[in-house]
């Protein structure tokens, strides 16, 4: 491929990349500093609570339907299990010629890195009160991120565990089969919501809206199931072992 055939090949790429860094720089300085001023430095804050209070970023949190009921739930523990598994079934697998969770060991790490920032993330959320904002009357926007970021971890969980294979689905059902767990769990979670401030806490000052609860839903079942299985698949692709299947 000569000089003029690279050139014609690259440009296009180049040319979208240079007006998307552009886009970005007028998008951020559009915002006067005032309103740079009122956002909360939510990096140093989160970086903070997880330096400070280690035990509360990683392993305990308070949150959904539990917290009403004065449940301190120890969520963490179930999540960081089934990482451990997915690593042993993993090890044990290579060392049996077997694949028994179809995983490498990028996304083994990959997956560490995911479940303990999702959980300190959740946390940190919970902690600083940064689900809702008390000037609106309504959600905090980053009550937007925790309810992506929460199911995107379940569904990077589930994903090694290709149960198509064993029902002699074809691999592209991976994608309902994942889809269905969020969407149960994202239901399970709404529903829980809701009944447990009418019936738990009448007075408490979040009341879990319709159109607020469905945002989370379609971020829960929709968003979170492309990202877990999108990026499960180009690890896949692109970080792939020989078969250990005999």
């Amino acid at each position: 491929m000569n000089l003029h055939q690279k050139l014609i090949r690259w440009a296009p790429i180049i040319f979208v990349s240079a007006l998307i860094i552009a886009l970005a720089f007028i998008w951020y300085f559009t915002f006067s500093p005032s309103a740079w001023e009122k956002t909360p430095n939510y990096l140093q804050k989160y970086t903070d609570f997880i330096i400070t209070r280690p035990l509360d970023a990683f392993l305990t949190v308070s949150s959904g339907p539990a917290e009403t009921w004065g449940v301190y739930a120890w969520v963490s523990i179930p999540t960081y299990l089934l990482i451990v598994i997915h690593i042993v079934l993993y090890v044990v697998g290579k060392q049996k010629k077997k694949q028994y969770t179809v995983v490498n060991k990028q996304y083994l790490i990959y997956l560490v890195a995911l479940g303990l920032f999702a959980i300190s993330f959740q946390n940190a959320s919970q902690y600083y009160g940064w689900y809702w904002n008390p000037e609106l009357n309504a959600p905090g926007y980053v009550d937007t991120w925790t309810h992506i970021t929460s199911p995107w971890l379940l569904g990077a969980l589930v994903a090694p565990l290709a149960l198509e294979r064993y029902l002699g689905w074809d691999k592209k059902f991976k994608w309902f089969f994942i889809f269905s767990v969020l969407a149960i769990t994202a239901f399970g979670w709404e529903i829980g919501e809701t009944l447990d401030v009418q019936t738990a806490d009448p007075e408490a000052k979040y009341f879990n809206y319709p159109m607020d609860s469905l945002k989370d839903i379609i971020m829960g079942a929709g968003i979170a199931m492309i990202l877990s299985c999108w990026i499960y698949e180009l690890f896949m692709k692109y970080f792939s072992e020989k078969a250990w299947t005999s």
